[in-house]
């Protein structure tokens, strides 16, 4: 008697359909939002598997660095052509028992390198949208910068910091940190040595 009584509305057409042209337009519906969920983590598999070799590649290159000075020029040479960041900057807030050429001391006069000093945890990096002064402050630049990305540098105590920045939206809050989080270990373990006194 209900099926009788039944008056299923097509979707689209507004016209009455069978139950059965209803549940068959509802399964095509879910094939096709599946597809596209099937092909959306295709392509996330399929990116983070080139950022895996970029970082295995990073990864080799470091380790096999001779020296502090050797070290941070790969950082810097990877991080511009392997990764292509625009803007980078390595900064420390003690004072490193060697002096290298890229790693600079940031002081602790204005009040945005003193949050940027207590607010970091080692292994977790952070990305986002910073501050004009903050970037000036960072890359010693004037030219504008839409997001950064902020690599933890110390193992248990932070000691300073990887900035990178780039003009377009990359860095955004959402970014997932894996393999950030891989890089500044790797970093972190490379060049604690010459912080030593801070631990």
């Amino acid at each position: 008697d209900l099926l009788d009584e039944l008056s299923i509305p097509h979707p689209k057409t507004g016209k009455t359909v069978s139950l059965l042209e209803r549940q068959v337009f509802q399964l095509r519906e879910q094939r096709d939002a599946l597809k596209v969920e099937v092909d959306t983590l295709l392509n996330i598999a399929g990116e983070n598997g080139q950022l895996f070799l970029k970082v295995q590649s990073f990864t080799k290159a470091l380790m096999g660095t001779q020296t502090e000075q050797a070290a941070l020029d790969c950082i810097y040479e990877h991080m511009t052509t392997l990764f292509e960041v625009e803007h980078i900057a390595m900064v420390s807030w003690d004072v490193p028992s060697k002096c290298l050429h890229g790693l600079s001391q940031l002081g602790v006069s204005q009040t945005w390198s003193e949050t940027l000093k207590t607010s970091l945890e080692a292994n977790k990096p952070v990305c986002g949208f910073l501050e004009n002064e903050w970037q000036k402050g960072l890359f010693h630049t004037q030219e504008s910068m839409k997001s950064v990305c902020l690599l933890p540098l110390g193992l248990g105590n932070v000691w300073g910091v990887l900035a990178l920045g780039s003009q377009t939206a990359r860095f955004n809050p959402d970014l997932g940190t894996y393999f950030l989080t891989m890089m500044s270990e790797l970093i972190s373990a490379k060049l604690n040595h010459l912080f030593k006194h801070v631990d």
